[in-house]
């Protein structure tokens, strides 16, 4: 059932297709930026969207609060126990999730880098702060670096993982006071920073973590506002639905004013650390009204998700890319010391934009079918194993692999254990029991 029909179809609350399309605009945003930085060709996207296309950053941070937290606001909305949270087990689960392709792509970033100037002891520190993810800490990893030049966001999201534990209980129990010293860390922090705008220590410091606190604590409160609102008679009924929709129509048209305000700000990096929290404010608003109001049709989700899911080997991979194909290989084909987008060579700038969109799409598909995939595969188990299913069917798969495996599979699927003798499964630590299920192959 589409958008139009008199019933709409159900609000998936553990994964809304809004999250997706998000994930979506913003990797294209942030590659249209870099892709353009290199070609200078205009003509393809709107070209506020191409200038300020950096700020899409922001969105996967938000984006990357929300879905964590999903689980979190699901139950407390709907007054299930918590997720239990075992620290070491989540470190776990995001380090399998986002180092294999990340390593990966280091390790290409390293060959040209050791091609153009060879072996030193600044690439040995480079490359060192890389691998533990610490690159914002040192300038010339941050922003000198010979390695790949996007990955100072995985600092970002390191630090948000490692506090997540910590976090999520807190951001349900006391949900006020947890997001506002959020907003209060990325308030005063940005009221530090500003007034050392035109120093050489700005550049360094309006992207660091602090300065996207409270962006996190936006992606946390949309999660909590889109549980509480994703169940209820109103989602079946259209109007309701529909107007939830016209309202993601609306906060699009904000997001879109927001990054035109961005793109053609005079002091640029001073506006988008003033300006983040509007846009995250605008993103969050898109991310919720179309969550509960945008239907789509399946093989549009499908394509969205399978989008959604490549987007990060393309973040890890597409500037590089052009960066390599560019002023290595010079393609398309130049020469001399000054590329030809600085000449004015329009012809050439159409060709590098088309090759550099065209190499960075071939090249995620490679990266996500020839490595993310196959290593998370093989780090969660067989194939289904890994993916994240909602409470109580969890508990299904599981009954249908008694012993070792099923006690494996439970172990994986979140802390619970089945009692002895029945089919009604507790949670460790709280002692809530889900109603009794039958059992059933994993999907």
């Amino acid at each position: 059932m589409g958008v139009l029909s008199r019933t709409p179809a159900p609000i998936d609350a553990d994964r809304p297709a809004a999250a997706d399309l998000l994930r979506v605009l913003a990797a294209w945003a942030v590659g249209a930026f870099h892709i353009w930085q290199q070609s200078w060709y205009s003509g393809a996207a709107p070209a506020h969207w191409q200038r300020a296309g950096s700020v899409g950053v922001d969105w996967l941070v938000l984006l990357s609060a929300f879905c964590l937290f999903l689980p979190w606001a699901n139950a407390a909305a709907q007054g299930r126990p918590l997720p239990l949270t075992r620290p070491a087990a989540f470190y776990r689960r995001r380090a399998v999730r986002l180092l294999p392709a990340y390593y990966a792509s280091l390790l290409f970033s390293l060959v040209p880098a050791l091609h153009r100037a060879g072996w030193s002891r600044t690439l040995g520190i480079d490359l060192a702060a890389h691998l533990t993810l610490t690159q914002q800490l040192f300038p010339q990893s941050y922003l000198a670096t010979r390695l790949n030049g996007v990955t100072w966001t995985l600092t970002v999201f390191a630090l948000f993982y490692l506090v997540f534990p910590l976090l999520a209980p807190l951001c349900v129990r006391r949900p006020l006071p947890t997001l506002g010293a959020l907003c209060a860390v990325q308030l005063g922090y940005t009221l530090w920073a500003l007034p050392q705008y035109g120093s050489d220590a700005y550049s360094s410091l309006f992207n660091q973590f602090p300065a996207f606190c409270g962006v996190l604590a936006v992606g946390l409160a949309a999660a909590l506002v889109f549980a509480r609102l994703a169940r209820g008679g109103w989602t079946q009924r259209l109007l309701p639905r529909a107007g939830c929709t016209v309202l993601g129509v609306l906060a699009l048209v904000w997001l879109n004013a927001q990054l035109r305000a961005q793109a053609y700000a005079v002091e640029f990096q001073r506006y988008q650390l003033v300006n983040r929290m509007p846009l995250a404010l605008a993103a969050a608003a898109v991310l919720v009204c179309f969550g509960l109001g945008l239907t789509l049709p399946r093989p549009v989700r499908r394509v969205l998700s399978w989008l959604a899911a490549l987007s990060y080997s393309f973040y890890l991979w597409h500037q590089m890319l052009a960066v390599f194909l560019k002023y290595d290989l010079h393609l398309p084909a130049w020469s001399g010391d000054t590329p030809p987008n600085q000449l004015g060579d329009t012809v050439w700038m159409r060709q590098a934009h088309a090759l550099y969109w065209t190499a960075a799409i071939a090249v995620t598909l490679a990266a996500y079918y020839g490595v993310e995939k196959p290593i998370a595969k093989r780090l969660h188990g067989k194939k289904g194993w890994g993916r994240a299913l909602p409470a109580c069917r969890n508990f299904a798969a599981a009954a249908a692999f008694p012993g070792r495996r099923g006690r494996r599979l439970l172990r994986r699927r979140g802390g619970f254990h089945i009692r002895p003798g029945t089919l009604r499964w507790q949670h460790t630590a709280t002692g809530g029991q889900c109603p009794p299920l039958q059992a059933a192959h994993p999907r």
